[in-house]
């Protein structure tokens, strides 16, 4: 994939996408975690089982995180990553955009398309153990251990509060290791974690409108929660698919091509 810079009035993003960028094939925009993960990175082994020749890929890096530029507004407040990550997506445009998010990220992307968007269309949104503000906000212990953590890391150069991909090659899994040691416990890192209450406690009852097809592909570590507090993502759109899979948050790294597989059918059948 080629690594390229989408210039907004709110920072530079990095961005890995598809060699040849075609209007006439859906788009697939790739989101990771609240942190300071690439999501290049995270979805490596995932991209692998897409098959470019039908779909355009992207991943994207937020604004902070990975190997992005700094944001120009500091603040990592839940009004500042959505006019990002609006303007980031209006660039990329098109009129079969589908988004990929896992865990945090989907919080931000549930308050953009709470919004009427004017300025772009998505046609799906896939969420891959995505967080629903309710549950996390009845545990909200997880959040100050990796504040705790994200803190000790920023006082030691060593330090690092984040977890690779463990099937990287070798070659990207030192890549991964130098620019999160270097990133680890930095402001903006630290200021979302401190913001992440008031973010999900803004977006607890938002919940995608019905006219959006969406693909949930839950954990079973998680999916208790999801049955006692609701998964805002999924809808009584005829089109939409709930799934269930064995393992830990970061699905993506256990069945890569499995996942695959459910987005190749989740977008073909759509288009």
């Amino acid at each position: 994939m080629n690594k390229n810079y989408v210039k907004t009035s709110r920072g530079v993003f990095t961005c890995f996408s598809s060699e040849e960028i075609k209007q006439n094939k859906p788009t697939l925009v790739f989101f990771a975690a609240m942190g300071i993960n690439s999501a290049y990175l995270d979805f490596y082994n995932l991209f692998t089982f897409l098959d470019e020749s039908k779909y355009n890929l992207i991943s994207v890096d937020m604004l902070g995180s990975g190997f992005s530029s700094d944001p120009v507004y500091h603040q990592r407040t839940l009004e500042n990553y959505s006019k990002e990550v609006s303007e980031l997506l209006a660039k990329v445009g098109g009129s079969k955009l589908f988004i990929v998010s896992h865990s945090f990220s989907a919080v931000y992307l549930l308050n953009i398309l709470h919004q009427k968007q004017k300025d772009f269309q998505v046609s799906g949104l896939i969420g891959i153990d995505p967080t629903a503000p309710k549950i996390m906000l009845h545990d909200t212990d997880q959040l100050n251990i990796s504040l705790n953590e994200a803190k000790q890391s920023q006082k030691s150069n060593q330090g690092m509060d984040t977890d690779i991909n463990p099937w990287l090659p070798d070659p990207l899994a030192k890549k991964a290791k130098k620019i999160y040691q270097k990133k680890s416990g930095n402001f903006f890192e630290i200021d979302e974690l401190k913001e992440a209450v008031r973010t999900l406690k803004k977006t607890q009852d938002m919940k995608i409108g019905t006219e959006l097809p969406t693909l949930s592909i839950l954990s079973a570590l998680n999916y208790p929660d999801y049955i006692k507090w609701g998964n805002p993502y999924f809808n009584e759109n005829n089109a939409s698919i709930q799934l269930v899979l064995n393992g830990h948050h970061f699905l993506q790294w256990l069945h890569p091509q499995l996942i695959a597989g459910f987005i190749s059918f989740f977008v073909d059948n759509l288009i």
